[in-house]
């Protein structure tokens, strides 16, 4: 296990080209990554929720004039739970050195409502998981295309801004990536 590579800080885009499959155009952060599995988040999807709907359900008052963002699909796993993706110190999260943090402190959720909450944030419904070693053999399939880039801008760019900003940035067209396994058929 000495020789395993984790992607943890690291996004990894889905390279299938079928759009009917749910990670079709999916960039993903992953938070955590060991010998156990793997966690992440879809960094741009969202769901046609928006924070005051949440707010609501969970009986906390927020600011009137507060902008109102829509939630992230944040994937698959556990549809009924809420992740805050956010940039502060906070003892209750997962906290990725030089990268993102995630938690799902109601804490946390209470201050953004109020406005008391300093950072930058996204609100996250679901998540990504993988059992021990699945996302590794996923990656050695070509499932995955794993990209390093300081993850900053998850926070400045509209989800649909994303995969072209990425694309600029890394000098290729993500979109265009073709998975092996597709291009090797005969």
């Amino acid at each position: 296990m000495s020789n395993q590579n984790f992607f943890v800080n690291k996004f990894l885009y889905f390279l299938d080209k079928n759009t009917e499959d749910f990670f079709h155009d999916s960039l993903i952060y992953i938070f955590e990554h060991d010998q156990n599995g793997a966690l992440g988040i879809i960094i741009n999807k969202t769901i046609d929720i928006g924070e005051d709907k949440i707010f609501n359900s969970l009986n906390i008052e927020s600011l009137k004039n507060k902008s109102q963002k829509n939630l992230l699909n944040g994937g698959p796993v556990d549809i009924d739970k809420l992740f805050i993706i956010h940039d502060s110190d906070d003892k209750e999260s997962l906290c990725v050195k030089n990268g993102l943090n995630l938690t799902s402190s109601m804490n946390v959720v209470k201050n953004i409502a109020s406005g008391k909450f300093k950072g930058k944030y996204k609100l996250a419904i679901g998540y990504c998981g993988w059992d021990s070693g699945q996302l590794d053999e996923e990656i050695a399939n070509n499932s995955w295309f794993v990209i390093e880039h300081a993850p900053n801008f998850v926070f400045e760019l509209n989800v649909e801004e994303i995969i072209p900003y990425l694309s600029k940035e890394l000098g290729y067209d993500l979109r265009q990536i073709l998975n092996s396994k597709d291009t090797t058929k005969h």
